[in-house]
């Protein structure tokens, strides 16, 4: 979409993986996601400086609203649950 973004990184977290949040025009992407159901907030210990409440509150008004993966209900599997079910590392 030729659109540049800004990624705020916290640092390296479990697995390997890369912490940051991801900004387009000065909106938080991630929170975004969370809002609308497509997305968990991070359950592992968050990086310092990082505000994870509102991402939490993002996530069960999300879930209060059944909206986006919450919209499954007891089918939704969680990427953790799913890893721990299939043995995925």
């Amino acid at each position: 979409m030729n659109k540049n973004v800004d990624i705020k990184g916290y640092g390296i977290g479990p697995y390997s993986r890369i912490l940051g949040v991801i900004y387009l025009d000065d909106k938080n992407i991630n929170l975004e996601m969370i809002k609308v159901g497509l997305a968990e907030d991070y359950r592992g210990k968050p990086p310092r400086g990082l505000d994870i409440l509102l991402y939490h509150q993002a996530e069960a008004e999300a879930k209060k609203q059944g909206i986006g993966v919450w919209s499954l209900g007891e089918k939704y599997i969680s990427p953790k649950n799913w890893r721990k079910r299939e043995e995925v590392e």
